[in-house]
């Protein structure tokens, strides 16, 4: 991750810390939880799958410390673009040479 996410998340730590959000669950899941909601902040192509399976922990745990912490922090957490997934997407269907291709014309008509 790069440093001004890290220190995003430090922040957000510090807040849920000062709420007392960490007490009583631990404190892994809480990081993982604030790093998903940096990410979403930040719009990056994270999903929190991403986290729950680097973690081991069940997703719908993950999703529920999330909610909470985005909850009790008053945060306000931007929709989700889902043209954020489509060159990840497209990796994982093998399309070979005409990825690119399929790519560009998925953002061609999520921008129409």
């Amino acid at each position: 991750m790069q440093q001004y996410l890290v220190e995003m998340a430090k922040r957000i730590f510090k807040l849920a810390s000062n709420k007392k959000f960490i007490q009583g669950r631990k404190t892994r899941n809480v990081i993982g939880a604030i790093l998903y909601t940096v990410c979403r902040i930040q719009k990056t192509g994270h999903l929190l799958i991403d986290f729950s399976d680097v973690l081991q922990v069940n997703l719908y745990v993950l999703g529920s410390i999330y909610l909470k912490l985005v909850k009790i922090l008053q945060l306000n957490i931007p929709i989700i673009d889902p043209s954020l997934f489509i060159h990840r997407y497209c990796a994982k269907l093998e399309f070979g040479d005409k990825a690119k291709i399929v790519e560009q014309t998925a953002i061609k008509y999520k921008n129409s």
